[in-house]
Order: structure tokens, then C-alpha cells, then sequence
């Protein structure tokens, strides 16, 4: 009996020594991974953003919103971006083209409702709308980007 006794004891002995080795292994290796993550510095990383292109205010519209029960107002200032790098060109026929930029503008403008130009989204899709429908008749460049400078909903 104690011959066993001393054996179990012994596995005993044994199996908590590999218990604690492991547990100080384990121990050692998450010490390293956190200290290896806090220790480096998140490197910044700068991106070049393009350059702002010539910039031309369309001016300000008050159209009627397509509201079915309703009637609402829109009153915004339209600017648009020329893009980076457009010669003059663009910039004189956008000047010449104005009566129908500015239509394509109401037409744009007028043809949404109060709830869905209060949704931001909607606003975006709407700037890319006018964007589009500009490049279309522009022959010497593009716009690049349709701001909303004021915008309010009566």
C-alpha cells in the first residue's frame, strides 16, 4: 500500500509541476503578444487628397417640392466643383451653358419631396443626380462635385 501511495503521490507531483510550467508558459506568451501590440506605435498613414478644383456658385434657388398633400419650399445655394486641373475653357462654358445648368438644377430640385430630401442620403444621391446631369451637357470638361452651401425646408 504505501509503495502505491508513493507512486499516486508522485503522479501527483508530477501532473501539478506540468500544470504550472504550462500555466507559466501561456502566462509568458500572452505577456509578450500585449506588451508587442502596446509597445508599437500605430503608424499614420497620409493620404494626398486630390486638389479642389475652381469653384462656381450657381446661385440661389426657391423651388416647390412634388409634395402630394402639401406644399413646401426649398430654398439652397448650389456651388459646383470644376475639376482639378480644368482649363478655362470649362469654366466659360459652364458660364454660357448657365440658363440651362440652372434648369437642370430646378428641375432636379423640384422634382423630390420634403421626407425624401430630409433623409442625408437621398440629399447625396441628389447632388450626384445634378452632377450627372450636367456632365451630360458639358463638352470642354467635368464637375467634379455639387455642394449645397444652404439648404432649408419650408
Amino acid at each position: 500500500m504505501a509503495g502505491e501511495e508513493k507512486k499516486t503521490l508522485q503522479l501527483l507531483i508530477i501532473l501539478v509541476s506540468a500544470v504550472l510550467v504550462l500555466s507559466l508558459i501561456s502566462a509568458s506568451a500572452t505577456f509578450f503578444v500585449v506588451m508587442s501590440k502596446i509597445s508599437q506605435p500605430s503608424k499614420k498613414v497620409i493620404v494626398e487628397k486630390p486638389e479642389l478644383g475652381p469653384i462656381k456658385s450657381l446661385g440661389e434657388f426657391i423651388v416647390n417640392l412634388s409634395d402630394p398633400t402639401e406644399t413646401h419650399y426649398l430654398r439652397t445655394e448650389v456651388v459646383i466643383e470644376l475639376d482639378y486641373g480644368s482649363d478655362e475653357k470649362l469654366a466659360a462654358e459652364v458660364d454660357k451653358r448657365q440658363p440651362q445648368v440652372k434648369d437642370i438644377v430646378i428641375s432636379s430640385l423640384s422634382s423630390k419631396t420634403s421626407i425624401q430630401l430630409a433623409d442625408p442620403e437621398n440629399k447625396e444621391t441628389l447632388k450626384q443626380e445634378i452632377k450627372d446631369k450636367i456632365n451630360a451637357i458639358l463638352n470642354r470638361g467635368q464637375i467634379a462635385k455639387v455642394y449645397f452651401t444652404t439648404f432649408a425646408i419650408q
